[in-house]
């Protein structure tokens, strides 16, 4: 009787413990195969797979390389936000050799003379500070960022820095002998 007992003791135990396991996997069965993410993780490598092993016909390719020659470029997608298309951008610099009311010459590195336009979009600093054209004097060093439009340069910044004066002898100083 008591070797019964015990039998009967594990049986219930072995059961409790079964849906005890039944409960953590919410009493379903575990599922079979790989989840869904997984599966469509494999589907996309099998799809680089085969696109890489498709092959193009060289006939269609000349063809088509024959109709895209007489073709357009594509129109650019941007204007630079100004609603104006974009220039060439380039830029120099030098000595201001005279400042007009438009206009800007200077010596560049090269010892040519330069000739660049402003306008009101242009933008001046000299030193760190925001300038205007009449700030800036003969002898500054600057440099210009401009846009070429053709016949003549506009330019869109100009960074000046002033000439440094080197100092004059001090008057109460002793003469040096």
């Amino acid at each position: 009787m008591r070797r019964m007992r015990g039998t009967a003791g594990l049986l219930v135990l072995g059961l409790v413990g079964l849906g005890g396991l039944s409960a953590c996997n919410g009493g379903e069965p575990k599922a079979e195969g790989p989840s869904a993410k997984h599966r469509e993780g494999r589907s996309e490598v099998l799809r680089g797979l085969m696109a890489s092993k498709e092959t193009v016909d060289p006939k269609a390719l000349k063809a088509a390389g024959a109709d895209v020659k007489g073709a357009q470029p594509p129109a650019q997608e941007g204007t630079g936000g100004s609603g104006q298309p974009q220039r060439p951008m380039g830029w120099t610099a030098g000595r201001v050799s005279w400042v007009g009311d438009d206009e800007l010459l200077f010596v560049d590195g090269h010892g040519l003379e330069q000739e660049v336009r402003v306008d009101e979009a242009t933008r001046f600093k000299l030193g760190d500070e925001n300038a205007q054209l009449h700030d800036l004097s003969e002898g500054d060093e600057i440099r210009v960022t401009y846009e070429d439009q053709g016949q003549e340069w506009v330019a869109r910044d100009v960074e000046a820095v002033p000439v440094v004066k080197p100092p004059g002898p001090n008057p109460e100083s002793p003469p040096l002998r």
